[in-house]
């Protein structure tokens, strides 16, 4: 079986199950509805005669004939009362529902009870007064109501059927869009590399388009090589910054389902994990743009006006929320006069994303969870250093800590991936600035990050 029909038979059977899901839910709805509202409408009829006959003592005479005159009379309508000995005394009909006594002991025994006989819908309501137990019967036959509902399992069936059939088309289709990439690139491949037959993957016996695939790769690994190591660095390089923005969404989301709380609560959670998707989605596509980009590409990023202020005091907040232990220390030294000193040209996400890992990881190796971080505005850089007290860096690693995962023993039980302070570099490479770090035993750790003006 190909990959394209075992997409198609698992997409065509998710959508069912959750379409007859569905519809099974609707149809449970309206049945229960339909039911409750008719067997209400018997309990009011059954409590009536029941309050004339047995409590107001009125005539059986004249109640046949105030049932006659009444307009709301349900299709086939029988008002039946019996007495403690199961033998009825009273009905509005000259035909008694046949109601066996067991029924009719159960009736006894609940006081109310609201079943289906034959093809009658019957409410049975108990009557206890000092002259012995009654008990008083309303039937009807719910004829709309059963019309409705037989009518809305014939469309909800017809309805599934033709949607299963659209499905199942469909998603045939999509899943031989979805593999067409695979079968190109293995065209593309065997013919730039025709004469490799060197074989790196297993390949599995099944005819299907992934084997074909694996066979093809294999012919390519080693001139790609590189190639792949550049991507399984990039996407750890995402997934490091993913990694925060998700666990705040999926936390808030935890939070707000622990208690039902007001409207406003939670129209507040969703816009926090609105700003929070949106600097996701930010992120992920500068991220993504950086992955293309060289030195020569820089001005197509660079291209907002960035309050370095204000970024540092964003830094603290987005730090102060991964941990209540961390506690940054924002230090502005002498502000200039004229606010635009206070700008640079670059790219918001990406110098917010750079400090936020710098201050982050001061605070995650800070004996206190605290972080200091200073901002000097000079008249050609601006200087921002992130300081903590934790345990220096050693002077044999400090060569190596902005290579991609790479890291030092002192690290080794934090829990992370070694790419955050490459993707620094990177970002404050394409600022065209300079990263730099100060360590030495008994002194505290500094990273110092000059941004030209």
């Amino acid at each position: 079986m190909t990959i394209r029909t075992r997409l198609t038979i698992r997409f065509t059977g998710l959508v069912s199950a959750i379409l007859a899901l569905t519809f099974a839910s609707v149809y449970g709805f309206c049945w229960y509805y339909i039911s409750s509202d008719f067997y209400q409408r018997l309990d009011r009829k059954a409590h009536t005669y029941g309050e004339l006959f047995l409590k107001q003592r009125v005539e059986a005479k004249v109640l046949r004939q105030f049932n006659r005159l009444r307009k709301d009379q349900l299709p086939s309508q029988k008002i039946t009362i019996y007495d403690a000995r199961n033998t009825p005394i009273f009905t509005t009909n000259d035909a008694i529902l046949g109601m066996p006594a067991r029924e009719l002991n159960a009736i006894g025994g609940q006081r109310r009870r609201d079943f289906r006989w034959q093809h009658y819908y019957v409410t049975g309501v108990r009557y206890s007064l000092p002259s012995g137990n009654y008990i008083v019967l309303a039937s009807a036959e719910n004829v709309y109501g059963d019309v409705f509902l037989r009518t809305l399992l014939w469309a909800f069936g017809g309805l599934f059927l033709l949607i299963v059939g659209v499905v199942a088309f469909a998603g045939r289709l999509y899943a031989g869009d979805a593999l067409e990439p695979m079968q190109r690139i293995e065209h593309q491949l065997s013919a730039i590399f025709p004469g490799t037959l060197h074989e790196r993957l297993r390949v599995s016996g099944e005819n299907d388009e992934l084997s074909r695939l694996s066979a093809t790769i294999n012919r390519l690994l080693d001139r790609i090589e590189e190639s792949f190591r550049l991507q399984r660095m990039f996407v750890a390089n995402v997934s490091h910054e993913l990694k925060n923005p998700l666990t705040q969404i999926n936390s808030q989301l935890e939070v707000s389902l622990l208690n039902r709380r007001e409207p406003e609560a939670y129209q507040q959670t969703i816009r926090s994990v609105l700003e929070d998707v949106q600097d996701l989605s930010a992120l992920t596509r500068e991220l993504l743009q950086l992955s293309q980009v060289s030195a020569a590409d820089a001005a197509v990023l660079l291209t907002d006006s960035v309050r370095v202020d204000e970024v540092i005091w964003d830094v603290r907040q987005d730090v102060s929320a991964i941990n209540a232990r961390y506690d940054v220390v924002v230090d502005l030294g002498e502000l200039p006069d004229d606010f635009d000193e206070l700008t640079i040209t670059g790219n918001l996400a990406l110098l917010r994303t750079a400090l936020k890992n710098l201050t982050e990881n001061a605070c995650k190796f800070s004996s206190k969870g605290r972080a200091v971080v200073a901002v000097g505005f000079q008249e050609e850089v601006i200087r921002i250093s992130i300081e903590n007290d934790g345990q220096s860096i050693p002077e044999a690693d400090l060569p190596y800590i902005f290579e991609p995962f790479y890291r030092a023993r002192q690290t080794a039980d934090i829990r992370g991936y070694g790419v955050g302070l490459s993707l620094v570099q990177q970002i404050v490479r394409l600022h065209r600035g300079r990263l730099s770090v100060q360590s030495a035993e008994g002194e505290p750790t500094i990273f110092l990050v000059e941004l030209p003006r």
